[in-house]
């Protein structure tokens, strides 16, 4: 674990835990974790089991614009193959 804040780069990390986290897949109590004291930003670290368990391999998670970039990508493959079988 860096000694800095990922967020706002302070050195003020004090560690915290335990605490337990509730989310819409899971609760997962975590054993300790780290906070900076200046703009409240919590890193914890999940053990790769529980990750694993959430998100099985092959699993991908989209973000909407990530979404949008891969339908109009194969809009434009589709697009291009029928457009060369046209000829």
């Amino acid at each position: 674990m860096d000694d800095r804040c990922s967020v706002c780069g302070s050195e003020e990390m004090v560690t915290t835990g335990p605490l337990t986290v509730e989310g819409q897949r899971a609760t997962i109590t975590v054993v300790h974790g780290w906070q900076c004291t200046l703009c409240g930003n919590l890193q914890v670290m999940v053990p790769q089991a529980v990750l694993v368990r959430l998100y099985p391999p092959g699993i991908r998670l989209l973000t909407e614009s990530r979404r949008s970039r891969l339908q109009a990508r194969k809009r434009l493959k589709h697009h291009k193959a029928k457009m060369l079988h046209a000829d």
